[in-house]
């Protein structure tokens, strides 16, 4: 991993020399590793305190519900206030309420108290995303943001490998606290390289008094009338319901596998490790001419592993169909972002991503939810 991600930066010298660009993916890398790591310690630690997948679903539900109501209007936020200092407050609270949950697991309260507080958590970090979304094409040149945002994708992928492989780490030494306690100092870190960022960008969000509904109406308008970008979007919700049945179906999986609820962290890094080989791939992508073969063949190469996993029973086999799907996801998520970026005014891009993020999580939770009741009807 550590020499695919220095082949594909040192091919993009130039991005790296911007200041502010190093930040921003620093912040980004930070905050992941400790989010992730947190992610697989909760689902495990939900499932080993309760037994049931009905929990799962719970957890997933606190961290997901949150941004999935809060988005549009965290997009508007990112629109009308300067958008690194969205961030820096952003991550501030994420840090409060993550020291919270730790303090609840190292006493084991109930898990209900444990869920409020990642409901908070969440609610505060889903201002970070439209923000920081909208700051890239402020940093880099149009012809550089499929390049930038391939680095952003394969910096998570690479996070996400690494992130749970942490978490494991952490639940073979029986430390869920510790884990929580990581991802608050994450959150504290992604504060200060937030602040220490020198660009300005603000969105024109209320600038003539216009209301909230009104605010939202303009991102909604400008994402209408670019078709394009609009039918990218909705195939990020697709590929991203595609995900939310993953974090129901992880854990089951790795008990028929054999390899116990642990396994389910080595599931997540092999979907993530499949998005760090595409990521060379995904900018010279973008520039097809046709886009619909590209997605097309991308929510297939997502979609179909997990059909085959039915097929097995070894747990290397199902960990290389898992990389086989995270590619596919990576290519969707990559050029629907792009396209936004490049083809959306500027001062309304928090606005858009903001719609954006409510579609996707949508598909997560609405795949979640139907994927658990499938799986207690019918079985895996």
């Amino acid at each position: 991993l550590e020499v695919t991600v220095t082949d594909q930066l040192a091919k993009d010298p130039g991005l790296l020399r911007i200041r502010d660009f190093r930040l921003l993916i620093a912040s980004a890398l930070v905050d992941a590793i400790g989010g992730w790591a947190y992610s697989v310690v909760l689902i495990v630690y939900v499932f080993d305190r309760t037994g049931s997948t009905t929990w799962i679903v719970a957890a997933t539900t606190a961290s997901w519900l949150p941004r999935l109501l809060v988005s549009t209007y965290a997009g508007a936020v990112a629109d009308r206030i300067e958008r690194t200092s969205v961030m820096q407050a952003s991550a501030l609270g994420a840090f409060v309420s993550m020291s919270v949950a730790a303090l609840l697991i190292a006493n084991d309260a109930p898990v209900v108290l444990l869920l409020m507080m990642s409901v908070l958590t969440s609610t505060c970090t889903t201002f970070n995303s439209p923000a920081a979304r909208a700051i890239v094409p402020e940093l880099v040149a149009e012809k550089d943001l499929a390049t930038a945002n391939a680095l952003f994708g394969l910096v998570e992928s690479v996070v996400v490998v690494v992130g749970p492989a942490i978490g494991g780490l952490f639940l073979l030494a029986k430390a869920p606290a510790a884990a929580t306690v990581l991802n608050a100092v994450s959150f504290l870190v992604a504060a200060g390289l937030a602040r220490s960022m020198r660009v300005r960008s603000r969105g024109s969000a209320g600038a003539e008094g216009e209301s909230l509904l009104e605010q939202i109406g303009t991102g909604l308008r400008a994402l209408r009338n670019e078709p394009v970008a609009l039918a990218l979007v909705l195939f990020c919700a697709l590929d991203s319901a595609v995900y939310g049945a993953s974090t129901v179906l992880y854990v089951p999986m790795s008990l028929k596998f054999g390899t116990g609820s642990e396994g389910y962290s080595y599931l997540i890094a092999s979907m993530a490790l499949g998005g760090v080989l595409v990521a060379g791939l995904v900018s010279r992508l973008s520039a097809s001419g046709r886009l619909a073969p590209v997605i097309v063949g991308g929510m297939c190469l997502l979609a179909l592993p997990y059909a085959a996993t039915t097929l097995v029973d070894q747990p290397v086999v199902a960990a290389v169909l898992q990389v086989a799907a995270g590619a596919g996801m990576v290519i969707v998520d990559v050029l629907a972002v792009t396209a936004l970026q490049r083809d959306l005014p500027r001062d309304v891009l928090s606005r858009v991503f903001g719609v954006f993020e409510t579609l996707v999580l949508a598909g997560i939770l609405g795949a979640s939810l139907g994927t658990s009741l499938l799986v207690r009807a019918a079985g895996l």
